[in-house]
């Protein structure tokens, strides 16, 4: 698999957080937080996909290292979204509760392995 797929997964979360604002501007705090994690996973999915290393101050970070924070984001992203559409009248409680359930843990242990180095999933088939 090539490492550039990273991008058009980040692209997906930017798609997701412009579908956010296009419904309505963030007024609530965890509308607010499902705003900017998916624009924080996607900016750091696409950065991830196209880059090799990222400078932050002193300290160069690897391409899997940013991955995993993006993924780390929108396993974040999903579980606000998840709670938000629990806690509202008008969402669907069983949709939003089962997606947070199933797909959040999903983003968050691939989020931690690749900040870890890819203990779980082989890296070098992003290379």
């Amino acid at each position: 698999m090539d490492r550039r797929f990273l991008a058009v997964v980040g692209v997906f979360d930017l798609l997701i957080a412009v579908g956010l604002v296009l419904l309505g501007a963030p007024a609530h705090p965890l509308s607010f937080a499902r705003f900017a994690l998916f624009t924080a996973a996607g900016v750091l999915l696409v950065v991830a996909g196209i880059r090799e290393s990222v400078a932050l101050g002193s300290t160069t970070l690897r391409w899997h290292v940013v991955a995993g924070a993006g993924y780390v984001c929108f396993g974040l992203a999903v579980l606000a979204n998840g709670l938000s559409s629990v806690l509202d009248a008008r969402g669907d409680p069983y949709f939003g509760g089962l997606s947070a359930l199933l797909l959040a843990p999903l983003m968050l242990f691939m989020g931690i392995d690749y900040l870890r180095g890819g203990v779980h999933f082989d890296l070098s088939t992003f290379e």
